[in-house]
């Protein structure tokens, strides 16, 4: 039904989208505006189809000049956005956060946007939201579209071109079904990927084989009405918790392809044509680019975005978004600037490849520290500092503290969490002379016979092995003691509320530990578990003289971002000013205390638990401290270096102190 006339009611149909994206992303009512994305997508796949099955008809289809078309619609601002933003992100970034952006420039050249979002983070993610390139997944996810489409479309138009329909509709059951299933196993693969949003690219194609209307009736007027509900029904109605896309996708999805199947004749279509809203829609796709590193940087300088503050970037995404549309979009898509197939194509690949080479330099140079003051600098270390020095992947022996070539008097073993305090382990250990091995591994807890309630088998053996194999070696080291610093809450009691923020409820129980196949273990369940295992492996290491020392969780803050709000605030922000105290007391133990007895009551002879609460909290009435001159914690639940000498030095020094010395 492809029609060969401009259609005014598409653009306003875009504009629909844009606008709910753009007020999502701002905060601005619209919680469910994400949802235009997938309009944009329905948009794209009807649009596309309908060019290539008219030009396969009139047997003029050339696949370079339809890639050349489409690098020159989608290269060239594409190209200016990602430049300007690696530009301001050079004025405010801290290098770690500046780094990441160039990676994630890297990725949007090699159209792999989706793909490098999905490593550790969903698009609802608190994290995400300080990702100046998240937006451009939706390229990547229409790029990858582009490149295979075409050729599927060229194939089957040989052989049978009256199966077009069959093929699009099989492909796109097999679309939905995959996000269906992805959607509640794995949200960002289903968020992010193509095979998952194949579909609704595909939902628009259909709608482009099917015959062009002829006559109106009624029913276009109600199914128009039906269609619009579907578009922004979604937008009001959903947030950041829906499951999504999957089932939750097809209103949206539907709704767009109704819009477009009723054309513009109805009252609904000559709404969307209306002058305003074409006009929004033809900057659309600027103002998608735009909009977001935008609302990034702004929080980055601010840290919370004021009403006004969301309308003046509102108003500078729409400005900024007409100028890159009239002066980059419109030059490059009339062919004024690439009037050739050939000068498109290799525009698109001399661009590219020099827009990852400036990407490439600044990931390299770990985001160009020294554009940065000293003073800066040090601030800055407490956002990056992640006891790297002390770590091992394979969790092998790290020396720490006092060494000489004594017998070891004591070993640090631990996750994350015993790698920010090793700081502070090191420092009491050099001053009583005392020789230490570490076995720090990020995300890796120091207790035998248990696993992650998400792994698999092979995972879980794996994990368990591991910490066989630690045991072994300090037991063979024959230490006076072993001291565990692990993140003992969320082993428990799984992910606290600010990491669940943007997340599914399943992820809760990904770091909840177990030492038999549960997958959503509930805290009697997890503790249990981690009390059999501390038992026997206190067990073990008595028979050797060995002494367990459990240290308890240090209090989690109630802020994802601490050091790095501290820095935005001593940068940019005099008057907004992250608070000082967060967690009060009765909080900490609401999120502590059942995990604290648990471990508590695991005291044996052998097994001796120690608690550094009162450092933190020095009476009941307290607030966690989380800065003063130097940021202590690193986010929620890790110190900096500042803060492990801070809070935990002088703890350690007392605790270390009865560990006899050999001479």
């Amino acid at each position: 039904m492809m029609a060969n006339h401009y259609r005014s009611e598409i653009d306003g149909l875009r504009a629909v989208s844009v606008i709910g994206v753009v007020l999502f992303h701002l905060g601005l009512g619209f919680p469910g505006g994400f949802v235009g994305v997938d309009v944009f997508f329905v948009i794209s796949g009807y649009l596309i189809t309908g060019i290539l099955l008219r030009q396969l008809g009139e047997d003029r289809f050339s696949l370079m000049d339809f890639w050349a078309r489409r690098v020159r619609r989608i290269v060239p601002a594409a190209i200016v956005m990602v430049v300007g933003t690696l530009l301001i992100g050079g004025l405010l970034q801290t290098p770690d956060r500046y780094a990441s952006l160039a990676r994630s420039a890297m990725a949007h050249v090699l159209m792999a946007s989706n793909c490098y979002f999905t490593r550790d983070q969903g698009y609802f993610a608190e994290k995400s939201d300080y990702e100046p390139l998240l937006h451009t997944w939706s390229l990547s996810v229409e790029e990858q579209f582009y490149l295979i489409f075409p050729l599927i479309v060229c194939f089957v138009w040989k052989q049978a071109p009256q199966r077009l329909a069959v093929v699009f509709t099989s492909v796109a059951l097999i679309s939905f079904s995959w996000s269906w299933l992805e959607v509640a196993s794995d949200p960002k693969w289903a968020f992010f990927l193509l095979p998952a949003r194949g579909w609704e690219l595909l939902a628009g194609a259909l709608l482009a084989t099917l015959p062009q209307k002829r006559t109106r009736s009624f029913c276009d007027e109600a199914w128009a009405v039906f269609g619009l509900a579907l578009v922004l029904a979604p937008m009001f109605l959903f947030d950041r918790q829906t499951a999504f896309p999957g089932p939750a996708a097809l209103p949206p999805v539907l709704g767009a392809a109704l819009l477009i199947w009723t054309g513009g004749g109805t009252k609904i279509g000559k709404l969307l044509g209306w002058r305003a809203l074409v006009k929004i829609g033809l900057i659309s796709y600027s103002l998608y680019l735009w909009h977001w590193p935008f609302v990034v940087f702004a929080r980055e300088m601010v840290l919370e975005l004021t009403v006004t503050w969301k309308i003046s970037l509102l108003a500078a995404s729409l400005l900024v978004s007409y100028l890159s549309w009239r002066w980059v979009e419109m030059p490059f898509r009339s062919g004024l600037l690439l009037a050739t197939r050939r000068r498109a194509l290799i525009f698109g690949l001399t661009s590219a490849g020099a827009l990852f080479t400036i990407a490439f330099s600044i990931k390299s140079s770990g985001g160009f520290p020294s554009r940065l003051p000293a003073e800066l600098r040090l601030i800055i270390s407490d956002i990056t500092w992640n006891g790297a020095e002390y770590t091992s992947a394979k969790s092998e022996s790290v020396p720490i503290g006092f060494q000489d070539d004594g017998p070891v008097d004591f070993i640090l073993w631990g996750d994350s969490h015993g790698a920010s305090a090793a700081p502070a382990v090191n420092a009491a250990a050099l001053d009583l002379k005392l020789k230490g091995n570490a076995y720090l591994n990020n995300g890796t807890p120091p207790v035998t016979g248990l696993w992650f309630a998400d792994m698999n088998e092979a995972s879980a053996t794996e994990m368990v092995a591991l910490n066989e194999r630690v045991i072994a070696e300090i037991i063979d080291s024959k230490p006076k003691a072993v001291f565990l610093v692990g993140r003992w809450v969320a082993r428990c009691e799984g992910y606290n509320e600010a990491e669940m923020i943007g997340e599914p409820e399943s992820v809760r129980f990904t770091t909840m530990l177990i030492d038999s196949m549960i997958p959503e273990p509930t805290f009697k369940e997890a503790s249990s578990a981690l009390a059999r295992q501390i038992k026997a492996m206190g067990a073990r290491l008595a028979v050797h003289g060995i002494e367990l020392v459990i240290f308890q969780q240090v209090p989690e803050s109630n802020e994802s971002r601490t050091a790095s709000r501290f820095y935005s605030m001593k940068r940019f922000s005099s008057k907004s000013k992250v608070p000082q105290f967060t967690t009060t007391k009765d909080e900490f133990l609401k999120r502590q205390e059942r995990t604290m007895n648990l471990l508590e009551s695991q005291t044996t002879e052998n097994i001796r638990v120690i608690d550094a609460t009162s450092q933190f909290f020095f009476r009941d009435r307290d607030q966690l401290k989380v800065y003063a001159e130097r940021s202590y914690y690193r986010d929620e639940d890790h110190l900096t270096r500042a803060g492990a000498m801070h809070y935990l030095e002088p703890a350690f020094k007392k605790f270390m102190g009865w560990i006899p010395r050999e001479e």
